[in-house]
């Protein structure tokens, strides 16, 4: 399934870095113990130690501060890889490091690629109160992940190193972007602390610009506009800000860290106007002439859709056929080399190799539906990590292409990375999402519908008995919606030697006092009707006798919910993804003889978007134990910790509870 595109200029910056990091940690602590850089003495200077002691107070966990962040960026007018007249933006930086520990290190990289040149890049150490610039140049290496196929990103990297408190190393950086477009967004918050951030605009009298300014509530930034001899300078600064923290399911940083669209919409040259993204319809022209490069050949498809749809005898099933063979037989691989970045593979290249990204997936799906007689469209889309809505004009605001079908009076939006999804449902990281839907010379703007919590369901029914000291049973476990897809990409993936043990954990729920047996399943092969795993359960494990009672739990706090209990050192929110509604219904009966004497008082709790509700009901000599969970909004947002963190402690303790069972 599609992931952020190294191509999207968008994801460029902290989380590329933060990727980088992680893939070549090894290696960078390679460099820094063998010596990549020779150790020489440095002279700091006073007034550097006494600001290293000053910022190791405030940062205490963290070895580097960047003392000081200039990004400037200028515009010039020259052409893009297509021949068009566009605007260029040459881009100059400088940063400052300063070192609060006597032995420290930070990697800094800058990306670069067939679109974003990388003119200049050099280090500096200061000695006293001169830097010292050096001519070996960064490490250079290519950016691939298992997803990408081939990409034309690389980057260059210093792995800074200090071995005194109060060291300065200086980073000089120029880019060259070969057109305008490609230079969206920019953040303000790096992976390590930043004294002062500072991004400056140079835009000239003949360029008509637009900054967008997202999540700048809550955080003082200075902006100031200076005209001067037709140059206008526009400048944002930011102090005092704390390193980007990874973080398990952390919100997107779109939706809460302060940053800059920038908007390119027209310039003048030579006397003659020059459009750029004004509007949607901009965004759509550009979207769609690269689509229709793609160059797609119905006569080489012919053959695999007469294969496809060969003996199905109804519209709806020959629309399934196709959309279940490019789930089925097409791997999502991204291929990002310049131009094949934005323009889809044709359909029969998709077709002959097996591969493709989001567009070729979309393309040749799209194309397969048309042949078939089928009103499908092209479509682009930004996934949930993208806020962005499609009436603005700019790049960042799609990373996904996926398939619009009209049919039957409705709209279906068809994703073929989306393994296992049946047709009519949708996909959790699309939903909600405005598409841009391709339509001849115009584009329409629809909305991908939003599911509720109890279209996503996962349903236990339990059925156990106490005889002396056993505590067996039977347990089925049904799946629906999202829950049911999500269960299928994880299934199917498995190699037939572990599937077994997959299912019995799953009627286990990560109980290491719980066994399964005689796991059976509904049909694993058809993704549209619910999943149901169904066994037998021992939990004697579970059972204390103390003084004559007995004390069973027939109830367990989910260990998936404990990774969403914050911690003081927490700094943003939880995005949950998924939308959901839990519901257990548990029964335990006691043999002949014996009572419940003592059970948790009933619990209904709710917050901001999730809902529990538990309670126990004794009838005779059997104890009936129903619950629901309900998550209806994805985001727990930070002000809401409190009160999420009550919710969660109220259910673990209601899940806690030991019921006593005594003789008559």
């Amino acid at each position: 399934m599609e992931k952020y595109s190294y191509r999207d200029p968008a994801v460029h910056g902290f989380l590329q870095r933060a990727v980088l990091f992680a893939k070549n940690s090894g290696f960078l602590l390679l460099l820094f113990f063998t010596g990549f850089y020779p150790s020489r003495s440095q002279a700091q200077t006073t007034a550097d130690i006494n600001l290293a002691e000053s910022y190791a107070k405030k940062y205490t966990e963290d070895g580097v501060v960047c003392i000081s962040s200039k990004k400037t960026f200028s515009f010039d007018v020259g052409k893009n890889e297509l021949g068009d007249q566009v605007v260029q933006v040459t881009e100059d930086a400088e940063y400052e490091f300063l070192s609060l520990k006597r032995f420290a290190s930070v990697m800094y990289p800058e990306y670069y690629n067939k679109f974003i040149q990388l003119k200049t890049f050099k280090r500096a150490e200061k000695r006293g109160n001169k830097f010292i610039t050096y001519e070996k140049g960064g490490i250079d290496r290519a950016v691939a992940d298992d997803d990408i196929f081939f990409d034309d990103s690389r980057v260059q990297f210093f792995p800074l190193r200090f071995t005194n408190k109060g060291m300065v190393q200086k980073i000089t950086v120029k880019k060259l972007y070969s057109d305008g477009r490609y230079l969206t967004r920019l953040f303000f918050h790096e992976s390590y602390p930043v004294i002062e951030q500072v991004i400056s605009f140079k835009v000239p009298d003949w360029l008509r610009i637009d900054f967008k300014k997202m999540n700048f509530t809550g955080y003082n930034i200075e902006t100031g506009d200076n005209t001067s001899k037709g140059v206008t300078s526009h400048e944002f600064v930011l102090k005092e800000l704390p390193a980007y923290k990874s973080e398990y399911r952390r919100i997107g940083r779109a939706y809460t860290d302060p940053h800059v669209i920038v908007q390119l919409r027209s310039f003048d040259y030579k006397g003659e106007s020059f459009r750029a993204f004004e509007n949607v319809d901009d965004i759509y022209k550009w979207n769609n002439r690269l689509y229709k490069m793609a160059g797609n050949d119905k006569v080489a498809l012919k053959s695999l859709l007469d294969e496809i749809v060969k003996g199905k005898t109804t519209d709806t099933d020959k629309i399934k056929a196709i959309y279940y063979w490019v789930q089925d037989h097409i791997r999502y691989i991204a291929y990002e080399d310049g131009l094949s970045g934005y323009i889809p593979a044709s359909a029969q290249d998709v077709m002959a190799k097996k591969y493709g990204d989001c567009k070729g997936m979309a393309n040749i799906l799209t194309e397969l539906l048309q042949m078939a007689g089928f009103d499908a469209r092209f479509t682009w889309i930004g996934t949930r990590h993208l806020p962005y809505p499609q009436s603005l004009p700019a790049l960042c605001v799609n990373n996904h292409a996926i398939c619009t079908l009209i049919y039957g009076g409705k709209t279906y939006f068809l994703d073929g990375t989306e393994k296992f999804v049946p047709f009519g449902e949708n996909a959790f990281r699309i939903q909600g999402k405005e598409v841009l839907i391709a339509n001849g010379d115009k584009s329409e703007i629809k909305t991908v519908p939003v599911t509720t919590a109890a279209e996503n369901r996962l349903y236990t029914k339990a059925e156990l008995t106490l005889a002396g000291e056993k505590l067996t049973g039977k347990v089925k476990v049904e799946l629906t919606g999202n829950q049911r897809t999500s269960f299928h990409q994880e299934y199917q993936e498995l190699p037939a030697s572990s599937t077994k043990e997959f299912l019995n954990d799953y009627l286990e729920f990560g109980n290491n006092n719980m066994i399964a047996t005689n796991v059976k399943t509904s049909d694993l092969k058809n993704r549209e009707i619910p999943v149901s795993i169904e066994g037998e359960v021992d939990l004697s494990n579970t059972v204390s006798t103390i003084s004559g009672d007995k004390y069973v739990s027939i109830d367990f706090f989910p260990k998936s919910l404990e990774r969403f209990i914050p911690d003081e050192k927490r700094v943003e929110g939880y995005d949950l993804d998924i939308i959901v509604k839990f519901e257990d219904e548990i029964a335990l009966t006691l043999p002949a003889g014996f009572q419940f004497t003592d059970k948790p008082d009933n619990l209904e709790v709710s917050g901001a978007g999730y809902a529990f509700k538990g309670s126990y009901l004794v009838e005779g000599n059997r104890l009936i134990l129903k619950k629901e969970l309900t998550i209806s909004n994805s985001m727990i947002r930070k002000k809401e910790f409190a009160d999420w963190r009550k919710f969660i402690e109220s259910i673990r303790e209601f899940n806690r509870y030991l019921v006593t069972i005594s003789k008559k």
